[in-house]
């Protein structure tokens, strides 16, 4: 059988069990017991906080399930347990593919199953490979755990490993080198083990980008060792696309067609071959990867419940498929994806206003970039002046602010307009530094190119674009053909599609600046190969109309799609997932509250609602909460925002709470839930340790949930909650009205 018969049919058995997408989790159900008390720490920890420590109370507290599609390991692990080993074969298969949330829920299943397994506790330190502080304290546990209950000598050695990796003498480099030298080790003595020969290649390209290039060739030899053994590794798989990644993407081919069907559940897998094809120019296949990243990732929140700013990864992700996108002429598909992450949750941790990774800055910043590159100038100004954008105060937004629309402006030949977003770029000089303060004069020296060009000044306009070197080069071509340097436009434009091979937007410009020129046969050549490269591209965007009255139409002709054995084997994404995030449906909540009259979400319909799931008046810090929330209820009313709180108190408890004599007051209201099954309900609940958790949700008016967050501690940024709630009371109004 030929070796792409294999990959069919395995992609197609893969995806059809993703499809499943069937919540099933083992017989015995972890939310109806607790770990053994002999495991608990002696000391009574704070309400909402576990009692295995502070590395414990961030993460997922929820149970897990065995998910279709993780991908293929065998971990041996030193446990009685089947369902626990099933949770570490899980789990590790997802650190392979960087699935760290559910990577660290499986590990604290396997460890709900076997308390006394310290390889699930090794395992919840893999995952926390992006925060060292919690890595350290499931380190130590695991340690812990392995002195009372010695696992295998394998097993001990990935402890070592990790040890080296955190100790707390040396430097960064003697500790990355122990690291190696750990799983070296791992190797040697156990080369049957085909994990550690995966996590082995990955260290070694990592250190030896921090430490001096080593040889990618040997890293490829033992990664190419652990598919002759199983072909559809995921580990394996992941890592050779980042060891080619921008130094010989072809090198990766084969595992860039395999990733994604061997866990085609994880929407990683499907994101990082889209590395190696846009390495390759091969912006239809990176689409086609990105397109289906988005897809299994979104379809996983809706099943899960979880929020975009909860998976690590998400964004980057989604900005690169905004940009694949763009490249092949899928505008609206760019603009809604861009859009998408602008209006998705924020959070004051994990995006907050200055964090430059966020989903909200990368949608900007794409949104924007898209609507530029397709001079798409009446959009941009309206999604700015609209506020749909949401450019944020920060100095470099405030750039892209101004320079975007100057060029919306010029293009439209707005002169005073144009001229209120140079001078807006110049009261931002006198506090940038460095990059940003480098960024800003390159975009004066173009605006400024533009102003002098629309009063007819050729020689200071072309001065003053020499010293914009990041302009675009079929922005100057254009602005030549406004000149008549007919010459200069022709190689500009040139320049431009041989600098962006493939790129719909670069290689348009070139064939409509040849027909201008009066280049009409050189114009329909080019034409073809847009043609090729356009096949699926949005027609009815203005260089497309352009290049048809131009008498250079750009047919559809089929998808010219690289088909080599390489490549990805199609398949119909649609199933996989919606293409954008969507908020999911609030779950029923109806409970009788302190006077005993029923109080229900559902009444509550056409307004924003905030729940707060507060753990009893015993709960000091849940007292704040609730009072501070208090002092703001009519400052929430104007925002069409009812509040009400959840409390796990009985009906006598609340009660008193209300009518309390120490004059402070709770005037939302509050509805016991001592049997805590709406607790578990909405997932404020830890299912590890039977205990309810603090919890903050904001619903929207029409019954979707916006925002979510459960923690070991009450949510006190009440600042934080207006500006979200008047935030998603805009992106519902503005919906309505499309």
């Amino acid at each position: 059988m030929k070796r792409s018969s294999i990959v069919v049919r395995t992609t197609a058995f893969a995806i059809g069990l993703f499809a499943l997408w069937i919540g099933s989790a083992h017989a015995q159900d972890p939310a109806k017991a607790t770990l053994p008390a002999s495991e608990t720490d002696p000391a009574t920890p704070a309400a909402g906080h576990s009692v295995h420590g502070e590395a414990f109370n961030a993460g997922p507290r929820r149970k897990a399930r065995i998910m279709p599609g993780m991908g293929k390991v065998d971990f041996a692990a030193t446990t009685k347990s089947d369902d626990a080993r099933a949770f570490i074969n899980q789990g590790v298969a997802q650190l392979h593919s960087f699935y760290y949330l559910e990577a660290e829920r499986s590990f604290r299943q396997a460890a709900w199953y076997d308390p006394n397994c310290s390889t699930a506790y090794w395992g919840m330190a893999m995952a926390n490979v992006n925060n060292a502080k919690r890595a350290k304290g499931f380190l130590k546990k695991a340690l812990e755990v392995a002195a009372k209950n010695p696992p295998s000598r394998r097993e001990r050695l990935y402890l070592s490993a990790m040890e080296a990796q955190y100790r707390e003498t040396g430097d960064d480099k003697s500790r990355r080198q122990g690291h190696l030298t750990g799983y070296e080790t791992i190797v040697q003595e156990f080369p049957a083990d085909l994990d550690a020969q995966a996590w082995l290649a990955m260290i070694a390209w990592s250190n030896a980008g921090q430490d001096g290039i080593g040889s990618r060739q040997a890293v490829d030899s033992l990664i190419e060792g652990v598919l002759r053994v199983e072909p559809t590794h995921p580990g394996a798989h992941h890592y050779r696309i980042h060891l080619w990644d921008g130094v010989k993407p072809e090198r990766a081919l084969k595992s860039a067609a395999l990733f994604a069907p061997s866990a085609p559940g994880i929407a990683h897998a499907w994101h990082m071959p889209g590395h190696t094809y846009t390495g390759l120019k091969r912006y239809a296949d990176a689409a086609y990867q990105q397109e289906g990243s988005a897809r299994v990732d979104h379809a996983a929140m809706t099943s899960e419940r979880t929020m975009p700013f909860e998976i690590h990864n998400y964004a980057h992700n989604n900005q690169w498929l905004v940009t694949s996108l763009g490249h092949v002429g899928r505008v609206r598909e760019a603009i809604a994806v861009a859009r998408n992450l602008v209006d998705q949750p924020r959070d004051p941790e994990k995006n907050n206003v200055q964090d430059g990774g966020s989903a909200q800055r990368s949608g900007r910043a794409r949104w924007s970039e898209t609507l530029v590159r397709y001079e798409l100038w009446d959009d941009l100004i309206a999604a700015t002046l609209a506020g749909e954008l949401d450019w944020s105060t920060t100095p470099i937004e405030q750039k892209e602010r101004f320079y975007t629309l100057g060029l919306a402006y010029a293009a439209k030949k707005d002169k005073s307009k144009l001229a209120e977003q140079i001078e807006g770029l110049k009261k931002l000089t006198p506090g940038a530094k460095g990059g940003l303060s480098n960024q800003i004069d390159q975009a004066i020296a173009e605006l400024e190119g533009y102003a002098h060009l629309l009063e007819g000044r050729i020689g200071p306009a072309f001065e003053r674009f020499s010293k914009a070197t990041g302009m675009r080069s079929e922005a100057l071509a254009r602005a030549h053909i406004e000149a008549r340097n007919f010459g200069f436009a022709e190689v500009s434009a040139k320049t431009g599609a041989d600098r962006r091979p493939n790129e719909v937007p670069a290689l348009a410009a070139y064939v409509e600046i040849l027909a201008k020129v009066g280049k009409l046969e050189e114009a329909k050549r080019e034409a073809l190969k847009l043609s090729e490269i356009a096949a699926n591209a949005d027609k009815d965007i203005p260089i497309f109309e352009r290049l048809a009255k131009l008498g250079a139409p750009v047919s559809t002709p089929r998808s010219s799609a690289e088909t080599d054995e390489a490549g990805p084997h199609r398949i119909n994404l649609e199933p996989l997932g919606p293409l954008a995030w969507a908020p999911f449906e609030a779950l029923p909540l109806e409970l009788a509250d302190t006077d005993g009259k029923r109080w229900s979400l559902a009444d509550h319909k056409g307004k924003n609602v905030i729940i707060l799931f507060y753990l009893g008046r015993t709960c000091a810090h849940c007292m704040q909460q609730l009072e501070l929330f208090g002092k703001e209820i009519e400052a929430f009313k104007k925002l069409d925002t009812t509040i009400v709180a959840v409390s796990t108190d009985d009906q006598a408890t609340s009660k008193a709470l209300k009518q309390n004599k120490e004059g402070v007051l709770f005037p939302m209201p509050i509805l016991p839930d001592p049997e805590l099954k709406v607790f578990q309900k909405y997932q404020a609940y830890d299912d590890f340790e039977r205990s309810p958790l603090h919890s903050v949700i904001l619903v929207d008016a029409e019954g979707k949930v916006r925002y979510q967050k459960t923690t070991p501690d009450p949510f006190l940024d009440v600042d934080f909650l207006k500006g979200e709630t008047a935030r998603v009371k805009r992106i519902v109004a503005s919906k309505n009205k499309q």
